[in-house]
């Protein structure tokens, strides 16, 4: 049996170590941590309280500190930590959570804790690092801090030269529901993001806004290689000329999700550029970079028009959601329609080549199901959520053996929903090299 080290022993080599060793030892124990749990802003902070070379060395080491979290409420413990950070990160690019999301709020607008005010706060702390952002993620749950956002960062933008990332979200799915249109209508101006400075807009990768509209093309993006609507009003999301010119200046797009409402067909309003002859005079949009395609919807025939838009012809992972279901209480719409069209129009959506396929509250028959299964034969991954058992029945085996067998090269299945034992069933006879269910928690 091997000797059991003295502590002081393995202190006394921890203490050999060279500071570039123990700053990059710093920096990977910081770095296992949730971006969005307390211990990813405390986490240096212990660190550097060790001893009196860890507190030297973890000072020194500008990187450690450049995870800026603030999360609701503010405190001014928070602002001064805050602040106490952004001036050890020295001069390292900073990536910024702000979350300021209230778990009790009432769905008032008027009396959450977190207002413009509070936003503004906030921004004056760190718009004085703006040159060193290099992701932004904000999210809300009402829209005025998301307004002071947008308008006390248009004068900024001459300094944003490494900001890469943004997310901005005003977490509330039910301005998706099929007639909902804006509020408060007061601020609902199209402001331009970053006061509309153009090399801004066109350094930007990566784009998120959830419930979060700019003004589309003041100046539309471009050279994006992720874009994510989500949750928009239908009265405030591009239209689809606007969506078509951000998408043909965007050819390395690798990821585009339009969840809720899609683009409007139609021009909405004075002021907002669109194209009252739909889609007819702009052709399809060819994506030929693009690999995973989400789109969450809210009426099956709106869905249409908008996956008509597209071609595809690199894409590997796709998911569907029917976003409507968590938005209403009524029974789920059978969506066969959507599913046969896609297992029907391969030349522009190649779903033979599909690696992922996640369907979300998708319900229709089973031959609808088995319809789209035939068109991927060589999915690697099946994910289904609270979808119907229809999805399921349609992975049995079947009985006429001239027939070929169903996602041959199927070999991982997930699924989340209320009865397991048709899950069960399926894996028992197929046989999966992973398989997980999970028990739904959705209130019918």
């Amino acid at each position: 049996m091997d000797a059991l080290v003295p502590l002081a022993s393995a202190s006394c080599e921890v203490e050999r170590l060279h500071n570039e060793l123990l700053s990059t030892i710093f920096m990977f124990a910081v770095q296992q941590y949730n971006r969005e749990t307390d211990s990813s802003t405390t986490s240096p902070m212990t660190i550097s309280h060790i001893c009196h070379r860890w507190r030297q060395v973890a000072l020194e080491t500008g990187d450690l500190w450049s995870n800026i979290v603030l999360t609701f409420p503010p405190s001014n413990q928070q602002l001064s930590r805050t602040q106490t950070w952004l001036l050890r990160s020295t001069t390292y690019p900073l990536e910024i959570l702000l979350d300021f999301r209230d778990p009790d709020w009432d769905w008032d607008e008027e009396t959450h804790q977190f207002r413009g005010s509070d936003m503004e706060a906030v921004l004056r702390l760190l718009v004085p690092t703006a040159s060193r952002w290099r992701s932004i993620e904000l999210l809300t749950d009402t829209w005025a801090p998301i307004f002071a956002f947008l308008l006390h960062t248009r004068s900024i933008s001459g300094s944003l030269a490494q900001l890469k990332s943004l997310h901005l979200a005003r977490c509330n799915a039910y301005f998706a529901r099929k007639g909902q249109i804006f509020e408060p209508a007061a601020l609902g101006q199209y402001l331009p993001l970053f006061g509309g400075e153009e090399g801004v807009v066109q350094r930007l990768r990566e784009v998120t806004l959830t419930g979060v509209h700019i003004n589309w093309l003041a100046p539309p993006f471009s050279n994006l290689t992720k874009l994510e609507l989500k949750y928009q009003a239908a009265d405030v999301m591009p239209t689809v000329a606007e969506l078509t010119e951000i998408l043909v200046a965007s050819p390395n797009l690798e990821v585009l999700a339009i969840v809720g409402c899609g683009p409007r067909f139609v021009s909405a309003g004075p002021g907002v550029s669109g194209d009252p002859n739909g889609p007819a005079l702009l052709g399809v949009v060819r994506l030929a970079r693009l690999t995973g395609f989400t789109v969450g919807f809210v009426d099956v025939h709106d869905v249409l028009q908008l996956i008509a838009l597209f071609d595809l012809p690199a894409l590997c992972e796709l998911t569907l959601e029917d976003v409507s279901v968590s938005l209403r209480h009524q029974p789920p719409d059978d969506v066969s329609v959507l599913l046969e069209w896609l297992a029907t129009s391969t030349s522009r959506y190649p779903l033979n080549q599909l690696h992922t396929l996640v369907l979300r509250s998708i319900h229709a028959p089973c031959p609808s199901f088995a319809q789209l299964y035939d068109a991927c034969p060589a999915l690697h991954v099946l994910r289904l959520y609270d979808v119907c058992d229809s999805a399921l029945e349609a992975l049995q085996h079947r009985d006429e053996p001239k027939i070929p067998d169903i996602l041959p090269q199927l070999d991982a299945l997930f699924a989340r929903g209320k009865d397991k034992g048709i899950f069960f069933r399926v894996v028992s006879e197929r046989g999966f090299k992973q398989a997980e269910f999970e028990v739904s928690t959705m209130i019918e």
